[in-house]
């Protein structure tokens, strides 16, 4: 059962953005794949995967240790989202869900502490909720949320998703196939083998078409919001 959560002030919000666009190295152990795509990408390969793939976060663990794989949110007030895109931290792609949701699947915030106290969380285990505000950089403008997977799970099927988040108005994911059609009088099959004329059905992925789509304006700074399937 999810912790009964107080209303967001001013400096907070319901939301939490899981941002595709994030500039800044990875970590070596996540796959080439997914490091040598760019936010959109990464974005349409989750609407179509219907899951998030999590992985250790940067100082979750010792060297050589296996940290806990997380799914990391930011938590974002429009004011400050737009302070992130002028900072060039993050582009304006990802999927957007609640507090609630997140807190609700066993997620919450992390604790940005001095690194010595980070150690401490690491030796307990618990380093996938500490962030160290060392070296010269606290990386709290994040406002990171966590949400920690029980090993040897690696991803989460897509859940509570409160609208998708893209730059640009006319981007759209790829077409795939997702049915088979007849190809001489356009009725839909159960398979390709009912007819010779089958023919693959492409259209857009199901969240896309069933879920809200926020678009950045970058020179009002705010989003522009479409109703689900009003972006085909």
């Amino acid at each position: 059962m999810a912790f009964e959560l107080g209303a967001a002030g001013p400096a907070q919000s319901e939301y939490l953005y899981h941002f595709t666009g994030r500039n800044g190295g990875s970590p070596n152990w996540v796959p080439d794949e997914i490091r040598s795509m760019n936010g959109a990408q990464r974005l349409e390969a989750i609407l179509w995967e219907e899951q998030f793939r999590a992985f250790p976060p940067f100082g979750a663990a010792d060297v050589g240790a296996s940290g806990r794989p997380c799914v990391c949110f930011s938590e974002c007030s429009p004011e400050h989202m737009a302070q992130l895109f002028r900072w060039g931290h993050f582009d304006p792609w990802g999927l957007v869900t609640t507090r609630e949701v997140v807190n609700g699947l066993g997620g919450g915030t992390v604790a940005y502490v001095p690194k010595e106290e980070q150690q401490r969380f690491r030796r307990a285990g618990l380093g996938h909720w500490a962030v160290s505000t060392g070296n010269g950089i606290s990386w709290m403008h994040e406002r990171e949320w966590r949400l920690p997977l029980p090993r040897p799970a690696t991803s989460i099927r897509i859940n509570g998703v409160a609208a998708i988040l893209v730059a640009n108005a006319d981007w759209r994911p790829r077409r795939m196939p997702v049915a088979w059609t007849d190809g001489e009088n356009g009725g839909a099959l159960a398979s390709f083998g009912e007819t010779p004329f089958a023919m693959p059905f492409e259209d857009y992925p199901r969240l896309w078409q069933e879920t809200p789509v926020w678009v950045w304006d970058p020179e009002a700074e705010r989003v522009v919001t479409y109703e689900p399937g009003a972006l085909r």
